[in-house]
C-alpha cells in the first residue's frame, strides 16, 4: 500500500555532467520498496513545477546503528533536464521532502537458477539506474551480461556499479566516445548468438520507448523472455487520470497503466504496432 510521507535530504549532489544522486532518509519506504518500483516526489512547496515526479529506486540501506532509532534511506539517481529537475538540484542536506511511494509493480523474482546461470540486463540512459538493484539481489550464482548504452559517454552510469557485482560488462555510445559506436540494441545482437549457444535466458530491460521497441523487434518470438521497465509522464503515479497507458494483448484490460500495472512489463505482451 502506497504511502504519502515526508522523507529529510542526507546528501544531493552531482556525479557527472547532468546526473545527480539524491539521497533520502525515510525508513517507511526504504522498509517497503522493491526494485524497479519507484516514488512520487514533489519537487517544492510552491506552485510551480505543480505535479510530482517519478523516480525509480537507485539504491538502499536499512542499517540500524547500535542503540540508535531506527533508520533507513534509498536513493534516486536523476537527470537535469527541466524546470522540475532544476529544483531538485537545489534541495540541501536536512530539506524535507514530499513523497508517495513505492508505487508499481517491479521485476518478478528471477527464475531458478539453470544450467547456464546467466541473466542479460539491457540498460540506456538514465533507464539503467533501475536495473542494479534488482542485479544486486539476484547477484548470487548468477553469471550476469550487461548491455550499457547512451548518446555520449556521460551519459553510461552505473559502469563501477556493476563491474563491483563482477558483471559482464558491454557499453555502446551512439557518437563512439565510449564503448562500441551505435546503439546499445546493436550492442546486444552482435553478442545474443554467443549468449544463446546455450539456449535463452531471461532478460531485463529500462530504458526509453524507442529502446524497448527496438529489442521486442530484436527478440522476435522470444520478446516473452524479457521483463521491461517503462518509461512515462505521469500526473499522478497510482493511476487514477489514466495518463500513461500502454496497449497490451490482454483482451479483458488491453490499456494497462504504466503506473499501476507496470512500470514492469513482459515485452510479449505489448501490442507494438500500436507504439
Amino acid at each position: 500500500m502506497p504511502l504519502q510521507t515526508q522523507g529529510i535530504v542526507l546528501r544531493n549532489r552531482k556525479i557527472q555532467s547532468l546526473y545527480f544522486l539524491l539521497e533520502i532518509e525515510c525508513p517507511p519506504i526504504a522498509t517497503l520498496i522493491k526494485p524497479g518500483q519507484f516514488v512520487m516526489l514533489k519537487v517544492c512547496d510552491g506552485q510551480a513545477p505543480l505535479l510530482r515526479r517519478p523516480f525509480s529506486l537507485f539504491k538502499k540501506d536499512l542499517a540500524q546503528p547500535r542503540g540508535e532509532e531506527k533508520r533507513g534511506w534509498f536513493s534516486i539517481l536523476y537527470k537535469k533536464v527541466g524546470r522540475g529537475t532544476q529544483k531538485m538540484t537545489e534541495l540541501g542536506k536536512g530539506k524535507s521532502v514530499d513523497l508517495i511511494g513505492p508505487l508499481g509493480n517491479g521485476f518478478t523474482t528471477p527464475p531458478p537458477l539453470t544450467s547456464n546461470n546467466k541473466a542479460i540486463l539491457v540498460g540506456g540512459g538514465v533507464g539503467i539506474v533501475s536495473l542494479l538493484p534488482f542485479a544486486e539481489a539476484m547477484q548470487a550464482g548468477r553469471n550476469l551480461f550487461v548491455f550499457i548504452g547512451g548518446k555520449t559517454d556521460t551519459d553510461i552510469l552505473c559502469l563501477k556499479d556493476f563491474k563491483k557485482l563482477n558483471a559482464n560488462v558491454f557499453v555502446a555510445t551512439e557518437d563512439g566516445s565510449l564503448g562500441r559506436k551505435g546503439t546499445v540494441i546493436d550492442l546486444f545482437l552482435s553478442k545474443r548468438k554467443k549468449l544463446w549457444r546455450e539456449g535463452p535466458c531471461p532478460i531485463y530491460s529500462s530504458g526509453p520507448i524507442g529502446m524497448l521497441k527496438g529489442l521486442a523487434k530484436a527478440l522476435g518470438s522470444k520478446r516473452n523472455w524479457c521483463e521491461a521497465s517503462f518509461e512515462a509522464r505521469m500526473a499522478c503515479g497510482f493511476g487514477a487520470c489514466w495518463g500513461c497507458v500502454v496497449k497490451t494483448k490482454d483482451s479483458k484490460n488491453p490499456y494497462q497503466r504504466v503506473c499501476k500495472e507496470g512500470p514492469v512489463f513482459n515485452l510479449g505482451d505489448i501490442l507494438w504496432e500500436d507504439r
